[in-house]
């Protein structure tokens, strides 16, 4: 089965709200990357920026399975890849600085013909929801009684959401969502629709979450 690869790589250059932009010497080594990631996955590699941090960089890319990812990882390739952007990916004990990968088991690039792409959005909400485990069924229940009241306001783009593979703790579930928006604003009017009292009902279901906007990187 299809899995959604989720990395987050920290930044070492110190770039803000006010000074986003990302060194062209990074673009190119990102761009040499997203070519080694897709010949190896035969599947598309996309990058984006975190708006609230931009020194943080996600890469969303698409596998036959976790162990065709596990191939490579160790491969010549991979260690070239991780050698080429060892001086610009933070390594420090701070866990928001942190390089993390796993994946989600969703195939996050399907779409279906009434929908746009979630990725293709202005701004994409990034939500993660931290989930114990006994309340993992009633979550999932809960949500998909209520999806459609985010599907209806995020017309046309499609919301996506899986669960994190390689959990963190047995005792620990991870639901990544993803969502289209025209901006960070139109994100936050969500919470005044009329049904949006119905939809956060999820939160009842979770011990903590994070919502964190991302924005493709021009060029990749």
């Amino acid at each position: 089965m299809p899995v959604t690869e989720f990395a987050i790589l920290p930044l070492t250059h110190p770039l803000t709200k006010e000074n986003p932009t990302l060194p062209s010497s990074v673009i190119e080594k990102l761009k040499t990357a997203k070519e080694v990631l897709e010949t190896a996955s035969k599947n598309s590699f996309h990058y984006f920026q975190q708006i609230e941090d931009p020194s943080i960089i996600y890469i969303i890319g698409k596998w036959d399975s976790p162990a065709a990812h596990g191939t490579f990882l160790p491969s010549p390739e991979n260690q070239r890849l991780l050698g080429l952007l060892k001086d610009d990916i933070a390594s420090g004990v701070d866990p928001d600085k942190k390089m993390s990968m796993w994946h989600l088991d969703v195939d996050a690039f399907e779409v279906g013909k009434l929908e746009k792409w979630v990725f293709e959005a202005p701004v994409i909400s990034c939500n993660r929801h931290f989930v114990p485990k006994q309340r993992r069924e009633g979550f999932e229940k809960q949500f998909n009684q209520v999806k459609y009241l985010l599907e209806e306001y995020t017309k046309p783009y499609k919301v996506i959401g899986g669960w994190r593979v390689e959990k963190e703790s047995e005792e620990k579930e991870e639901w990544v969502l993803f969502s289209g928006f025209e901006s960070v604003e139109h994100h936050m009017g969500f919470a005044k629709t009329e049904g949006f009292a119905e939809y956060r009902e999820i939160v009842g279901f979770v011990e903590g979450f994070e919502v964190r906007h991302l924005k493709a990187i021009e060029g990749l």
